[in-house]
């Protein structure tokens, strides 16, 4: 070969080469998520930044993205789902892939499923909030208890635990702490609607007085400048219900999916969720803080509320509710 051919033909080889080692750096990720968009997208940007590779989002509930993976097992259309309660994610647990991330040797040990097949990257703390142009600050309710008193039938709302992660938190936390007659005497009290979105919205249009909700939802009125919303957190403690990721077994992109969870779990975005978004963060070492928000070490949290417990009891739980529910 012709010395100027075969400079040629080198030239071509090592373009082909630099090509297809920057599309393998280029690569992309699939999350089904089922958190804000303005949330997603921030992360989807700040991933590509850090990382070079892209996040295709696809926002989903909860619910939808576990049925979803269930029926993709055998050709996984997503990497990563983020973010659920981590009852919802051992219960599709079958589905995931093991991955102990290095970020996630901070965590307390109840924050990881003990094979890395799912893990914590934030907190939803259980609070009741309230309008006080309905209800005045001084005369709301101060402690779960308080909820159990007839004066505030009608004037109090709840998600479905049927259809509501974090409702079915509230609706553990509170039978542990008060049993089936506890229960019943809320139920007496509350309306009960088909989505959490609907308790923080109605709550904060002045349609409903009190609703059992999350902090970083309740609490997004208030940064955003809502003069009538507050926040109480319950004397005998919120309930603390964690968070996770997981990454589909036989996903298409195993390399991106754990640069991904190692993304989701690091320091510097918990930090930054929480400050932008008010997720507490499952990391203990972030130092970030939110003006008007306690700190985590300040608030009281319920002892004895387990996830995996509640996981546990699910099935039975929500029978019951059920009959509570069609005898009310």
């Amino acid at each position: 070969m012709p010395a100027s051919l075969r400079s040629g033909f080198l030239a071509v080889v090592l373009f082909l080469a630099l090509f297809a080692a920057g599309a393998a750096s280029a690569g992309e990720v699939v999350l089904y998520s089922s958190n804000q968009p303005e949330l997603l997208d921030m992360v989807a940007q700040g991933f590509e930044k850090k990382t070079g590779h892209k996040v295709s989002v696809v926002r989903m509930g909860t619910g939808e993205a576990m049925k979803r993976i269930q029926a993709e097992k055998d050709n996984p259309l997503a990497d990563v789902f983020w973010s659920g309660d981590v009852a919802v994610l051992e219960n599709a647990k079958q589905n995931f892939a093991p991955y102990k991330s290095p970020e996630a040797a901070v965590l307390p040990k109840h924050y990881m499923e003990k094979d890395g097949l799912w893990t914590a990257a934030n907190t939803h703390l259980m609070i009741i909030m309230v309008n006080t142009k309905l209800v005045p600050a001084a005369a709301a309710p101060k402690a779960w208890k308080d909820l159990l008193d007839p004066k505030w039938k009608g004037k109090l709302v709840m998600a479905s635990p049927e259809k509501s992660g974090s409702a079915y938190a509230q609706l553990y936390g509170l039978h542990k702490l008060f049993g089936w007659d506890g229960v019943k005497k809320l139920l007496d009290n509350a309306k009960i609607l088909d989505s959490s979105s609907l308790i923080y919205k109605g709550v904060a249009e002045g349609e409903y007085a009190l609703g059992l909700t999350m902090e970083y939802a309740a609490y997004r009125y208030v940064a955003g400048g809502a003069q009538d919303v507050a926040i109480v957190y319950p004397q005998e403690g919120v309930f603390d219900a964690p968070e996770g990721a997981a990454i589909m077994a036989g996903c298409k992109h195993p390399q991106e999916a754990r640069l991904l969870m190692d993304y989701l779990l690091s320091k510097d975005l918990e930090g930054e969720v929480f400050v932008k978004h008010f997720r507490r963060p499952a990391r203990p070492d972030t130092g970030a803080a939110v003006k008007g928000l306690p700190a985590m070490a300040d608030i009281k949290i319920l002892p004895g509320f387990d996830p995996m417990e509640a996981n546990a009891l699910q099935k039975e739980l929500l029978a019951k509710w059920k009959d509570l529910i069609l005898d009310k």
